[in-house]
Formats: structure tokens, C-alpha cells, sequence
């Protein structure tokens, strides 16, 4: 992954896109939908630049194993494109709905133009800080952006026994979960409702299971870099026993 100005966007290839970047401490799955809370100038400036042209960005996380670079952090080359929607201002903040589309790997990062600045709780306009660097670098931002390639689609299929089996191991950890904490018990009986919905093992299903198991750094970088659907699956199924484990441990720690 490199590293590049934004002075040199016109020397690059047709045939790559450049995205904004979110960079948060979680990944979003494809299918998956978070509400966002935006209130620092350069993600406004961001959901200003998509949502007039109805266009996507990025959402990536962090990579801890990479040193920052001019005091801004470097993200795994992974993402997942994001729509935005119902997006609305609550005084200073905008909330919206990010949901996940397609992947993305990284060829490319552009930096901001401003380096990172701690405001404290007051934060200045977007105008402001643009007429801080837009006589110098017109095509500058204030967010991070990114030169990407689409990923394609998940390859294969997930054999359907291995799928019944993953959402039975699935059924027992909630049912151990609500019996750990007290849970409502009606829960329970949506269980069987939450399967029927599952029963049928497309990308689309695979993604939204994954997207409710897989919490881990490791587990969701290695979803949004798979090549099969049966890799995902083999995810979400070391993340369940691993959970299963957990519980057992705390139950055996107080006994």
C-alpha cells in the first residue's frame, strides 16, 4: 500500500477509484448497518462531498501494526464501501445509517491536507480550515482518501449440513448466553424464527451471521480479504466455539 499527495491525483490510472476514508476501531460487513455520529469538520466535509453526488466511501479500521504517518493512523488495506442514509442534523452532530456494500482492497492512500489537531470540544468550520490549504492544494481534502479496487463476490458454495450445524452451534450460544445473564426468556423463542431466516446459505446470509459473531480484529479482517463463502463460515464457526469456550470457563471459575 502506498502513500501518496493529492497533487498527484491526476497522474493516476483511469481505471482506479478514488474513495473517502472513515477510519474507525471496528470493520463494517457487507450488508451490515451502523449509526453514525459525525461531528468533526473532516467527515462532514466527507458526507458533504458524497451525499451531494450520491456516491460511497470507505469504512476501515485502524491497523495497530502499522506506525502512524504524519500523526495520522494507517488502516488495514481492507474496507467495505458504505452507503449513507437517512442522514439528519442534530444540532452540531449528523446522524446517519451506514450500510455496508462491496469490499475494497487499497492500492493507494492520499493523506489530508491539514495535519491532525487537537480542538478540543470546539470545533472550527469546514470553510475555515479549507482556507487553510486550498490556495496551496485546491484539490486537497480534510479527510483521508484512498485509490481502491472492488472485490469480487464471494466464490463457492457452503455445504448444507456444515450450514444447519454452524446455525445449531449458533442456537446453543445465545441459549447459554441468556441463561449466563438472565436474559428475557421469551428471546428464546425467536430463535427458531432467527434460523428460518438463515436457512438458506447465500453470500447475503453468510455476511449479516458474520456481521452478529465476528467481533474480533483478527476474525473481521480476515472476512473482508476472503475468497469463499466457506471461508467465512469456518470464521464464524472458530468464533462461536471460541465464545462457547468463554462461557464454559466463567461457569467453571464460579462453580
Amino acid at each position: 500500500m502506498e502513500m501518496c499527495k493529492s497533487k498527484d491525483i491526476a497522474d493516476l490510472r483511469d481505471n482506479q477509484k478514488l474513495i473517502p476514508l472513515f477510519t474507525l476501531n471496528s470493520l463494517l460487513m457487507p450488508g451490515e448497518k451502523m449509526l453514525m455520529r459525525v461531528f468533526e469538520p473532516r467527515y462532514k466535509q466527507m458526507l458533504d462531498d458524497v451525499v451531494i453526488d450520491d456516491l460511497a466511501y470507505g469504512h476501515v479500521m485502524a491497523n495497530p501494526a502499522m506506525t502512524m504517518l504524519n500523526g495520522w493512523s494507517i488502516p488495514f488495506d481492507i474496507g467495505t464501501l458504505v452507503k449513507v442514509e437517512k442522514m439528519e442534523e442534530q444540532g452540531t452532530n449528523i446522524i446517519y445509517d451506514a450500510i455496508g456494500r462491496e469490499r475494497f482492497r487499497i492500492i493507494s492512500l492520499i493523506e489530508p491536507s491539514l495535519p491532525p489537531e487537537d480542538f478540543g470540544s470546539i470545533f472550527p468550520s469546514v470553510s475555515e480550515l479549507e482556507e487553510s490549504y486550498l490556495e496551496e492544494d485546491p484539490n486537497g481534502k480534510l479527510y483521508s482518501r484512498a485509490l481502491i479496487e472492488i472485490l469480487p463476490p464471494l466464490r463457492g458454495e457452503v455445504d448444507i449440513r456444515k450450514w444447519d450445524n454452524l446455525l445449531t452451534l449458533w442456537e446453543n450460544y445465545i441459549k447459554q448466553i441468556i441463561d449466563l445473564t438472565g436474559m428475557n426468556e421469551e428471546i428464546k423463542s425467536h430463535i427458531g424464527n432467527m434460523k428460518e431466516i438463515f436457512s438458506n446459505p447465500t453470500e447475503e446470509s453468510v455476511w449479516v451471521l458474520a456481521s452478529m459473531v465476528i467481533d474480533t480484529q483478527e476474525g473481521q479482517v480476515s472476512c473482508l480479504k476472503a475468497e469463499f463463502v466457506k471461508e467465512i463460515v469456518s470464521i464464524i464457526e472458530s468464533n462461536l466455539q471460541m465464545k462457547m469456550k468463554r462461557i464454559s470457563e466463567f461457569r467453571e471459575g464460579n462453580e
